[in-house]
Parts: structure tokens; C-alpha cells; sequence
């Protein structure tokens, strides 16, 4: 279990539990929550050995107190292939795509309302190091240590500017304010630098979810053995602290 942090200005917020739950050999479902209601959801699928598809979803019922239209923002997930840390020959994502999700659609896009299947790779990205705040290899709507999918501009300006473009919750649990956000769920397909044969790497290291610019993190530690069902549970001040260099 690796220890963390959370931290929005001078606020701690205590995460009370981590679910995970297997599905199969080759999908495991991740599920994040906070005592403030904050919560998500990622779905890990093995594809094929070198194309990991990843549904990441925000679940939140409410929100800390202070938190505006930009921190109630699901932007970023990771999580770390290798051993941990950045280890020479550790897998990484070299690309792929992200789309929105089967029952999900755009709210506030400069450009128009998007709905399902909607290509949005220039609201996205995908990066292979800790800048970020969270583990190594990550999805992220977020600026830092990310590079764009690649697609279309549909919200604010070109590259990623997240929160803006990041995922709220279906309703939202706090006034938007104008934000651009997706409501529900993305889906990325991504492409591996190098064959894998399983998703142990989510027990070994585990998972981070990022609402925000920083306002809140939620980490996952463990995964059960696949092809059964089995609860985790974390309880505690989960602590992580960092800045991000814009």
C-alpha cells in the first residue's frame, strides 16, 4: 500500500475506502470513493497483449465543501505498468484513442454538443511519468505530463487546458460555472510499447484518480485475484502532497 496525501489549500480530506472488484482474467473494475461523496469508476480490459482499453467514469454523489465548478472534474487517472517508480524498460502507452462513452455527452463545449462515440483526443491525453501528482502511466485532461491524443479542438484552447474537458458526474454535484466538462464517461484505447499478459500491475502498484487541478486525489491499492469477486477496504488519511508546475 503506498501512502498518500490529500490536500485542497489547507483542507485534508479523509479517503475512507477503496473498492476493486475482478471481473475476468483480462477486465477489472476500479472503484474510488470519498467520505464527501467524490467517487469514480475504471474499468481495466486487456484487448489484445499490447492494447489496454480503460472506461473511466465519474460517480460522485457530492462534493467537500469549497469545491467549485472546475474541482468537481474527474482529469486524470493512472497507474504504473513496471515496478514502481519510472524503471528503464517498464511498458508505456505510445498512443491510441479516447472517445465519450455509450450513454454519455458534452456540457458547456465552445463548439457544439457532443454525444456518444464523439472522437475527443484534443480534450485528452496520455503520459508515461509522475508529473502529473500520481503514478506513472496516466490518462489525463490535465496539462502536466501528458501529450494529446490528437483530434479535433472542440473546447477552449487548442491542447488540453483541463479541468476544462474532464468528466463531471450525471448531475453534476456542484455548479459547472461555465466549465466545459463531459457528463458520465470516456473510453481510451491505448497502444503498448510492449506485450503484456495481465493486469497484475494494478494489485502491484495501484491506482490514482485526480479531480481537479489538485483538489483532490483518490488512490486505489490491491486488486483481488481475477476470475473471482472480492472487497478491499482502506481506511485512514490516504496523504499526498505535491505541486504542479504549469
Amino acid at each position: 500500500m503506498r501512502p498518500s496525501i490529500t490536500r485542497l489549500s489547507s483542507l485534508a480530506i479523509v479517503v475512507s475506502s477503496v473498492t476493486i472488484l475482478a471481473s475476468s482474467a483480462s477486465a477489472d473494475l476500479v472503484i474510488f470513493t470519498d467520505p464527501s461523496g467524490m467517487s469514480a469508476e475504471a474499468e481495466f480490459t486487456l484487448l489484445n497483449s499490447t492494447t489496454l482499453q480503460v472506461r473511466l467514469k465519474n460517480t460522485s454523489t457530492g462534493a467537500p465543501a469549497g469545491f467549485g465548478g472546475a474541482a468537481q472534474i474527474l482529469t486524470v487517472l493512472s497507474w504504473d505498468f513496471g515496478a514502481a517508480g519510472n524503471n528503464p524498460g517498464d511498458t508505456q502507452i505510445t498512443g491510441g484513442t479516447i472517445v465519450i462513452g455509450p450513454t454519455s455527452q458534452t456540457i458547456n463545449f465552445d463548439t457544439g454538443s457532443y454525444g456518444p462515440g464523439t472522437n475527443v483526443g484534443g480534450e485528452w491525453g496520455f503520459g508515461n511519468n509522475d508529473t502529473s501528482g500520481g503514478l506513472m502511466n496516466l490518462i489525463s485532461a490535465n496539462t502536466s505530463g501528458a501529450t494529446p491524443f490528437g483530434g479535433p479542438n472542440l473546447d477552449g484552447p487548442a491542447g488540453l487546458d483541463g479541468p476544462q474537458g474532464g468528466l463531471v458526474a450525471n448531475p453534476p454535484v456542484a455548479d459547472l460555472g461555465g466549465q466545459g466538462a463531459i457528463q458520465d464517461e470516456v473510453i481510451a484505447t491505448l497502444n503498448l510499447s510492449l506485450a503484456i499478459s495481465n493486469l497484475n500491475f494494478l494489485a502491484a502498484n495501484g491506482t490514482m484518480v485526480e479531480f481537479g487541478s489538485d483538489a483532490l486525489f483518490i488512490p486505489g491499492n490491491s486488486a483481488p485475484a481475477p476470475g473471482g469477486l472480492c472487497v478491499l477496504a482502506m481506511a485512514g488519511v490516504c496523504a499526498r502532497r505535491r505541486r504542479r508546475q504549469s
